[in-house]
């Protein structure tokens, strides 16, 4: 069957609600590459405009995104349970927060790191069909002699983009999670110490590091990996030469933070097996809902 004419396909394509989340996650890639820029050239208060757009476009795409996945929002007590357990949900709300507060560099690399992903694959599984349906693999198609050189092009774009998905997406994820777990968690800290950021703001973001925990396995990874390097950095067992003072507090934190996480969010029951679809795969699934 012959495909419909492009401006058919581009209206189609723009009028869909994952339209508006690509665009989103667009203008959080690009907000963040221009503000970057500024930050590495130690202007970060004359690119603050671009940090805080990069936060409106986040809360573009996940609102669509759970919209799709929950319907309108309701005050209502189902609604919430529904919402609760969401990735999204979280994203969007810390999202909010980091676009009340003063700017702070690191909170922007996880987002941008989902953008990325989830803009490229979007080029591939849409914009690339839509302007070249010839491209999608199927009966119809024909990557034969007559197949000009941009739809060449493209197949090859289209291929190279699933290939570098493919190929690097587990590293960046683990990435994300160590600099969620690690970086933003030691730059709140210090923001707070030194009066930049309210405590609220930290508390805010270690109920988000807990709800993440329990939902992703990257992230567990991250906690282990700095759990097992504070051990051999801090324990007698492995350090000698470290005062037992140091070694006590290092033990009632630890101890602490194994209290505060180990209990499921909802059932209040252990359970240090969970572990939920990733946020930027979930968010991909609920972008691709008719």
């Amino acid at each position: 069957m012959a495909p419909q004419p492009l401006a058919n396909r581009v209206g189609t394509l723009i009028q869909h609600p994952q339209f508006i989340w690509w665009c989103g996650h667009c203008l959080v890639f690009v907000c963040f590459a221009i503000h970057l820029t500024y930050w590495i050239t130690f202007r970060a208060n004359e690119g603050a405009s671009y940090y805080y757009t990069v936060y409106l476009g986040a809360m573009m795409s996940y609102g669509v995104v759970i919209y799709k996945s929950f319907g309108t929002p309701a005050p209502t007590w189902e609604y919430f349970q529904k919402i609760n357990r969401d990735e999204n949900v979280f994203y969007l709300v810390l999202a909010c927060v980091w676009f009340m507060n003063a700017p702070v560099f690191a909170t922007l690399l996880p987002y941008a790191t989902f953008s990325l992903f989830h803009l490229i694959t979007y080029i591939r599984q849409n914009i690339i069909p839509t302007f070249f349906p010839s491209t999608v693999p199927g009966p119809s198609s024909s990557h034969s002699s007559s197949t000009s050189s941009y739809e060449q092009y493209a197949v090859n774009a289209s291929k190279f983009i699933q290939s570098w998905v493919h190929k690097n997406y587990d590293t960046a994820m683990r990435a994300v999670s160590f600099v969620e777990v690690v970086v933003i968690t030691n730059v709140l800290i210090w923001n707070v110490l030194t009066f930049h950021l309210r405590f609220f703001t930290l508390f805010v973001y270690f109920i988000f590091l807990r709800m993440r925990y329990h939902m992703n396995s990257y992230t567990q990874q991250a906690f282990s990996d700095v759990a097992r390097f504070l051990d051999g950095l801090l324990l007698p067992s492995a350090n000698h030469s470290i005062h037992p003072y140091v070694t006590n507090l290092y033990r009632q934190a630890k101890s602490a933070v194994i209290w505060a996480g180990q209990f499921q969010p909802q059932s209040g029951r252990f359970n240090p097996q969970t572990s939920n679809p990733q946020s930027a795969r979930s968010q991909s699934r609920a972008g691709n809902t008719q």
